[in-house]
């Protein structure tokens, strides 16, 4: 990260599982983003976010998921896709607890579909708002029919085979400097497991068929149409039929995966919408 966290700490799951916090503080805060991260990488990963959050006035707390960074867990594996959304309420908790009001909550790609998932069942609670960057809910990457049925077999009869992601790492962003540390970063993994496969696939089919239960949630969904790795026009038509009066969708044409990890002119246009649409929720 560009600049040292100023609180760390972890959470303990409901199984046990340590799970890694940090949290950076400004100096006259008007709020605080809960940041949940995507597949194989981790919440050290989005300082281009703090950078841009904390001058506006906006904490920001991020968290290792399960079996990710440097949580406890077998990596990128879960037994049930909603032990994620166990763990979330624990996070949202925490922040909740001891961090500036109002709360907001990011997630990225799986984690973006780990918060609609969340929001879908159990309502805003605590949260003042969501924001969706990319959110997982169909893949672009076509998975090899022999590896599907692999994963799908092993899921029932072993659950923790590990599986080659096949993500390559040039997809994640356009900017070369950004994809280096990506694929040089330890804490990334380059495998799933068979059971977080079936998992995520069900958690995808279950968030699509229930659009009218974000109806209403003030939402910000900040989608690139040039993502590789997740389907955006499906997205977007998803997001057509939430049809929310809180809804507000920015597409960004030719942007990859990570927007806020795109080259610096481009990121920085993503993080401006973001900021924009979180001062706006305060008036």
């Amino acid at each position: 990260m560009p600049q040292a966290p100023t609180l760390t700490g972890t959470l303990t799951t409901a199984d046990g599982l340590q799970l890694q916090t940090r949290a950076w503080l400004p100096d006259a805060p008007k709020g605080t983003v809960l940041v949940h991260h995507g597949f194989a990488e981790h919440g050290g990963r989005y300082g281009h976010l703090v950078d841009a959050l904390l001058p506006a006035g906006f904490a920001v707390e991020t968290f290792d998921a399960r079996g990710h960074g440097r949580s406890g867990g077998t990596r990128v594996f879960v037994e049930r896709f909603d032990s994620y959304l166990e763990d979330l309420a624990l996070a949202i908790d925490d922040a909740h607890r001891k961090l500036p009001a109002p709360l907001f909550l990011l997630g990225h790609s799986m984690g973006g579909l780990i918060v609609a998932k969340y929001v879908q069942q159990h309502g805003l609670g605590v949260l003042k708002g969501v924001i969706l960057s990319n959110p997982g809910l169909v893949n672009k990457v076509k998975i090899p029919g022999w590896k599907a049925g692999l994963a799908t077999a092993a899921s029932r009869f072993a659950p923790k085979l590990r599986v080659p992601s096949g993500l390559p790492p040039e997809d994640i962003s356009r900017d070369p400097a950004e994809v280096r540390a990506y694929d040089a970063d330890p804490l990334n993994v380059k495998v799933a497991t068979a059971r977080w496969y079936t998992e995520f696939l069900g958690a995808q089919a279950q968030t699509l068929a229930r659009p009218e239960a974000l109806r209403d949630v003030p939402l910000l969904a900040v989608i690139g149409d040039g993502d590789r790795i997740i389907d955006s026009q499906q997205t977007l038509d998803f997001l057509r039929r939430v049809e929310g009066r809180g809804l507000t969708v920015k597409t960004y044409a030719g942007f990859y995966h990570e927007l806020i990890n795109e080259p610096e002119a481009d990121r920085a246009r993503v993080l401006t919408d973001i900021v924009t649409w979180l001062e706006a929720q305060g008036r």
